[in-house]
């Protein structure tokens, strides 16, 4: 006896024949599967073009109203995802069946009438196969978020940030709507990992993320860029708008106090802001660095807006763990 599965996989089964799809109806539930069973072509298209589809269909060749092979043809051509197992059978071994059913992207081709046995190794390696494609495709799935996500926060990295906020950037200048970025940094960050060691240094900022995640609209563009740095693309707010949002962040978010492990502690940090007006994002994000600088000198714990009027300040004003004039 085949082993149970935990969770039975659904089939469809598409023939015209009461009599052949009882028989195999019977045959594919005392196997564990749930059959679900149509006697019509256009029907079984619908079913398995539809939500929550069968993971697996058997269809007849000469199947009412449209063949099997037209429905897995046209079901191929829709581009599904998912690893759907489609299975043609006919009564005669036709050649010119079997290469048109080929060419449709069948997946197995079965003669009746139907031997059980080579039935039941099929189906076992269809699950297989299946199951190989469902872990290729989480692999890759997680070849994807690591490529444009930060590892220890999961947020957006710096590469996917900026991708995002010049495809944001065109749409400012098309709709002509404001766009502000925001730029944060953990004040004395470095002390933290001294003090604490690296490990509660990592887990401030995973928790500081989430803080963020749960404060921002679900439209708001956040990223991790720098060791204990994090940008925000705010679409639709203007800079006096952005300030207001970093003093109720700063009140909400940083003034919490931080549990991690034993150890409860505090964070400050310093924010930088700079408004879009549809012009590069690099030249944004400098300005926001320049901004975030100036908050540095003005005694951290503070937000400001840039301001072309403003020095640019140097490491040597102390204003800073990390030179921001250098990057772009």
């Amino acid at each position: 006896m085949p082993v149970l599965l935990e969770k039975p996989i659904t089939i469809l089964l598409a023939d015209a024949h009461p009599a052949t799809a009882s028989s195999l109806r019977v045959l594919l539930e005392r196997w564990n599967y749930k059959v679900e069973v149509l006697g019509d072509g256009v029907a079984a298209f619908k079913r398995l073009n539809g939500p929550d589809a069968p993971a697996m269909a058997i269809l007849d060749y000469d199947l009412p109203s449209m063949k099997g092979f037209e429905v897995i043809s046209e079901t191929r051509r829709r581009a599904r995802q998912d690893a759907l197992w489609l299975m043609l059978m006919s009564g005669t071994p036709d050649p010119d069946k079997i290469e048109m059913a080929t060419g449709a992207g069948v997946d197995d081709f079965l003669l009746k009438p139907i031997n059980e046995t080579e039935l039941l190794i099929r189906l076992r390696a269809a699950e297989r196969v299946r199951h190989l494609y469902h872990e290729l495709q989480s692999q890759m799935d997680a070849v994807r978020f690591y490529a444009s996500h930060d590892t220890l926060t999961g947020l957006l990295n710096r590469e996917a940030m900026m991708r995002l906020l010049f495809q944001e950037t065109d749409r400012v200048q098309r709709m002509r709507t404001p766009l502000t970025l925001m730029m944060i940094d953990l004040d004395k960050f470095s002390e933290i990992n001294i003090e604490f060691g690296y490990g509660t240094g990592d887990a401030v900022l995973r928790e500081f993320s989430q803080r963020l995640k749960r404060y921002l609209r679900s439209y708001d563009i956040l990223g991790r860029c720098g060791e204990d740095e994090f940008l925000i693309g705010l679409p639709g707010c203007t800079a006096e708008q952005a300030e207001a949002m970093a003093e109720r962040l700063q009140g909400w978010i940083l003034e919490k106090p931080y549990h991690i492990h034993r150890d409860v502690f505090s964070v400050t940090a310093s924010i930088g802001i700079a408004s879009s007006r549809g012009r590069s994002p690099l030249i944004v994000l400098r300005e926001a660095e320049r901004a975030l600088a100036n908050a540095k000198v003005a005694g951290r714990n503070c937000a400001h807006i840039f301001n072309s009027r403003q020095p640019i300040p140097s490491v040597s004003d102390g204003s800073s763990d990390t030179d921001y004039t250098g990057m772009a």
